[in-house]
């Protein structure tokens, strides 16, 4: 099986779906309330997952666990009178998991068993350190629900699946159900690859005007490559002067201290035009065209253009208008290597680039 959402635009491929609950408990105790969870899971179509399957690696660490709760769509946490076996630190791994799953926002289930409510209205003299653990982690958990006779743990689990919107949930598919589907998008993304433009680039802004003004650095786009989001980019880029050439090293060298950062959202038109509007900060003062330029926050507009008759784009050529305070007009070039950036930029400016 595959976690999996479909081509068009997130939409689930099919309704046969599997959902998943991650059963977090101490492991000695709560034998006959896990039993209980685990059929009820069952009778809701869900999946459970407890770490009873699993062993905790010696060393400590914690990330086989956190990777089970990333790929589950639910959390269950049941609450005994043991604190449990902790780590280095003195935390229960029960609480390690629920705050994890709770950092996750994983939709969440706690409840407070028998033996726990009697300990919650004794008094802290009768409870042993390890009660006082677990009290003390109980009542941190204000949502927590205790299982009665009246309303016991079946009954808590079901009504919560049954009330849920699972259209919030990834869930599992068979893939045989999902293999139709990704090979319509395999098959699309083939015949669309120029217009696949996620990843990083390498960008060097010159000035027609001025020689001199050449700033380098990187550019990440990212973009949903599917048909109904691939038009949709963000765009994040750093921007340094450049200081000189390194022969030895075949690299540009940058200044650092002379920096900006800009982000932005652009559309991307099937005939290749792209336009955004970016907000940047500037970390330093400076000229552009005899013209001052501060520090600061300003806006500005890109427009670049692609060769959609290529097979795959490895250069997008365009420019920039910086907004007032400190209006400029520029060229922007992005590559997707950083030696063809560099080809570029000595060809382009060779007579005013140091080289050292």
């Amino acid at each position: 099986m595959a976690n999996h959402t479909g081509v068009e635009g997130g939409s689930t491929v099919t309704d046969k779906k599997i959902y998943t609950a991650f059963i977090s408990s101490a492991f000695q105790s709560l034998r006959d309330e896990r039993n209980i969870v685990i059929d009820t899971l069952l009778d809701c179509r869900i999946m459970p997952i407890g770490m009873e399957h699993f062993t905790v690696s010696t060393n400590g660490e914690f990330s086989d666990i956190e990777d089970l709760i990333d790929d589950s769509d639910f959390f269950i946490l049941l609450l005994g009178s043991v604190y449990g076996s902790c780590d280095g630190e003195g935390v229960s791994w029960t609480e390690r998991e629920y705050l994890y799953a709770a950092r996750k926002k994983k939709p969440m289930i706690a409840i407070i068993c028998d033996e726990l409510a009697e300990k919650l209205r004794c008094a802290p003299a009768l409870l042993s350190e390890d009660e006082k653990k677990q009290v003390a982690f109980c009542r941190r958990i204000q949502f927590a629900r205790e299982a009665t006779d009246e309303f016991g743990i079946r009954t808590i689990v079901s009504q919560f699946f049954k009330t849920y919107n699972y259209a919030k949930c990834i869930g599992w598919t068979r893939m045989n159900d999902i293999s139709k589907d990704e090979e319509a998008l395999r098959l699309w993304q083939e015949s669309h690859r120029v217009f696949d433009l996620g990843g990083v680039w390498y960008h060097v802004h010159l000035s027609e005007d001025d020689e001199s003004y050449i700033r380098i650095g990187t550019v990440t786009v990212e973009q949903n490559f599917s048909p109904k989001e691939y038009q949709s980019l963000v765009l994040k880029g750093e921007n340094y002067s450049m200081l000189y050439y390194d022969t030895a090293r075949e690299e540009f060298r940058e200044d650092k201290m002379k920096s900006s950062r800009f982000v932005g959202e652009y559309t991307l038109k099937e005939n290749g035009e792209i336009f955004g509007i970016f907000n940047s900060r500037r970390a330093f003062n400076g000229t552009f065209n005899s013209q001052d330029v501060n520090r600061g926050a300003r806006r500005g507009i890109h427009d670049f253009i692609i060769d959609i008759f290529e097979e795959e784009t490895t250069r997008m050529d365009g420019e920039f208008h910086d907004e007032a305070p400190s209006p400029k007009l520029g060229r922007i070039f992005l590559f997707r290597s950083v030696k063809d950036r560099n080809e570029f930029l000595l060809e382009q400016r060779e007579a005013v680039i140091e080289k050292r």
